[in-house]
């Protein structure tokens, strides 16, 4: 996807002492890595924050953790299952009720985060981050500043990259709710997530029609992680990941992760604040669907 003149991404939030400012001129020069480099930034902007906002205290959680993590082997898929596993035990509950002040609505976060946190200590990425060899040690995200150009409390992210068009856009007041706010990180999340493998040049839509086909009827389970785990560690992923990358099997590790991420997704399993859960624990939140193209569909988009 190549760049063009008037081509740029920002992302700007002021809100409760948090203050960011990302700003990327595209041209024709700007590497297909830095752009997934700086979209990688804001995913990282974005999705921790989300879990402060709604009231979860992550540093007891990340301790409870990084305990549990020395309990499991690493290194390999299946120890998903047994990271899982953990999520339903007593001393878990005990964590995610000290961790959520005892408030049951944000109990599936903190276990959202838990999951995630245990991963990552597990070496197995959900998303491609910034540590990915794809972008080596010369490909670094522009540095956040903190003057985004507003006062008043608002969060904002616009991209214009070729055919992806993407603004969203958020006032805040003091009748803006927390969970509002999240949610609208969470969409912010959603649309960079959807672009970061695809502008590193990498086959999505093959991937996430492939793992749509492999996890179509399956719900959130352990028995289903394990299925899970086992297709990660399959030649048939192995032969449509080749394909995806085409030419540039440097891409295999990021496609991999993409696949990996979004059979998670398609199974509900959450390690990130989901819009789903939102609405699901905050009746009456009503959050826009995300526009976008989707496995399959070809063309201009807008998410």
């Amino acid at each position: 996807m190549p760049g063009a003149q008037g081509d740029s991404l920002d992302f700007m939030a002021r809100y409760k002492g948090w203050v960011v400012y990302r700003a990327m001129s595209i041209t024709s020069s700007t590497k297909q890595e830095e752009i997934a480099r700086y979209l990688v930034a804001v995913r990282e902007d974005v999705d921790k924050r989300a879990f402060d906002i709604l009231g979860v205290d992550r540093k007891t959680i990340e301790s409870y953790a990084s305990t549990a993590v020395k309990t499991l082997k690493g290194g390999t898929y299946s120890s998903m299952v047994d990271a899982y596993k953990t999520l339903g035990t007593k001393s878990t509950e005990e964590m995610v009720a000290k961790a959520t002040s005892g408030r049951e609505e944000l109990a599936p976060f903190a276990k959202a985060y838990l999951l995630r946190s245990i991963f990552s200590g597990l070496n197995i990425d959900f998303y491609i981050n910034g540590s990915n060899a794809v972008f080596g040690k010369g490909i670094q995200a522009p540095k956040a500043g903190a003057n985004p150009p507003f006062d008043n409390e608002a969060i904002s992210f616009m991209a214009k990259y070729g055919t992806w068009i993407s603004v969203k856009k958020m006032s805040i007041s003091e009748k803006t709710k927390p969970e509002e706010v999240a949610a609208h990180l969470s969409s912010i999340r959603i649309a960079v997530d959807r672009k970061i493998a695809e502008t590193l040049g990498i086959d999505t839509f093959a991937l996430e029609e492939y793992a749509s086909a492999k996890t179509n009827g399956m719900r959130k389970s352990a028995a289903n992680l394990e299925k899970i785990a086992e297709m990660m560690a399959s030649g048939d992923l192995d032969k449509e990941v080749q394909k995806a990358c085409g030419t540039n099997q440097k891409l295999s590790g990021a496609a991999r992760t993409h696949v990996l991420g979004t059979m998670l997704r398609n199974i509900k399993i959450d390690l990130d604040v989901s819009p789903d859960t939102l609405m699901d624990m905050f009746p009456g939140l009503k959050i826009p669907k995300p526009k976008g193209r989707m496995p399959g569909q070809k063309g201009k988009k807008k998410a």
